[in-house]
């Protein structure tokens, strides 16, 4: 602690040394205040560093959460098209159910192969035979939505969306160019990089499902337009006779009762006390309605498809030319009027301008 030092200043023109006494203590003293600020000044430029990291990291995160607001957006926009197709697709099966009058259909279990029959005589009676139903190929893929994607990363779709968001990525983090090399420089980038795996997931397995969905909405506007046109089709086809009585003529070849000749007689005689009502057996348009030459007080209703039905020598009539009439709807009432021999209903059905047995179409 007594130790001094000397420093001694020599001029160099002028005459004389000057010499001055510097304590030890100073000089230790010195290097302890030195040391002291250059800890203070390391501690410090760490602390700036981290908190220029965490800016970096902050700024960073900003962005991240700003993207995934809007992905999350447009996922939501797309799980509502979604369910929007499925309700489509639900009113179109009530729909279907109306139009049928199906019960609903269990396709959960697998379905059993009609055996054989020589199978069935070796193992035991035919009774114990259980019948497959062919399930509709667009049943089947609703019915496997749970699909495996364990393979999606080496399809090439997958692969373009996922490069398509890696440049979205890139250009929301601010990285124009070799996108490729930067998304390594830090953890943040690879971590932000590695959402596109999952969005680029989301869009192929929502891409898949969708096209199923369509696909199945495709198969049952087919169904849909079918089974109509096939209630359409059973609605217009007249299944009943058209009032009630006693066949007395057939269809087919006899001797005419008014001329006496051999003459083909086109439709049906239905005998029936004057004033019994007749009904529309099907749906259809008036074509005709009045007064006709031989046939008295005549209907024809076109029923479309190419099915017409003709009632002749009526009583009365109780529509006109160009009604629209369902089946069961009264439309005349049996009479003796035309070249009548008693009072009937003389009943026709043509198919495309042919008369045909309209036993045939008799349901009942």
């Amino acid at each position: 602690m007594d130790r001094y030092y000397t420093l001694m200043i020599i001029p160099e023109k002028e005459k004389g040394v000057k010499s001055i006494r510097i304590p030890g203590l100073f000089f230790k003293s010195f290097a302890f205040i030195f040391v002291v600020f250059t800890l203070l000044i390391g501690i410090l430029a760490y602390d700036y560093w981290k908190i220029l990291q965490q800016v970096y990291e902050n700024k960073h995160l900003t962005l991240e959460n700003r993207q995934l607001k809007e992905q999350v957006q447009l996922f939501q926009m797309k799980i509502n098209t979604l369910a929007e197709d499925l309700r489509r697709i639900h009113t179109f099966e009530k729909k279907l159910r109306v139009i049928t009058g199906l019960e609903e259909l269990n396709y959960t279990g697998p379905t059993v192969p009609l055996k054989d029959e020589d199978e069935s005589n070796d193992e035991g009676s035919g009774d114990d035979r259980q019948t497959s139903v062919k399930m509709p190929e667009y049943l089947k893929n609703y019915l496997n939505l749970n699909l495996d994607f364990s393979q999606m990363e080496t399809e090439v779709e997958y692969q373009n969306l996922k490069n398509l968001y890696d440049q979205k990525i890139a250009a929301n983090l601010g990285i124009q160019k070799n996108y490729n090399i930067a998304k390594d420089w830090s953890e943040l980038s690879k971590r932000s990089f590695n959402l596109a795996k999952d969005y680029a997931s989301f869009d192929f397995q929502f891409n898949k499902i969708k096209s199923v969905v369509s696909n199945m909405e495709e198969e049952i506007l087919k169904l849909d337009e079918y089974l109509l046109d096939k209630d359409s089709l059973l609605r217009s086809t007249p299944t009943f006779l058209p009032t009630n009585g006693w066949i007395t003529d057939y269809y087919g070849q006899r001797i005419n009762p008014v001329s006496g000749r051999l003459r083909m007689h086109e439709g049906l005689d239905v005998g029936a006390t004057p004033g019994t009502p007749i009904y529309a057996p099907a749906d259809g348009l008036i074509t005709f309605s009045g007064r006709k030459a031989g046939f008295g007080n005549f209907v024809q209703i076109d029923h479309g498809y190419g099915i017409e039905t003709i009632y002749a020598h009526n009583q009365s009539l109780h529509i006109k030319l160009g009604d629209s009439v369902k089946r069961g709807r009264l439309i005349a009432r049996v009479g003796n009027t035309g070249n009548s021999t008693g009072p009937h209903l003389h009943y026709e059905v043509r198919v495309n301008g042919v008369a045909v047995d309209p036993l045939y179409y008799v349901l009942e």
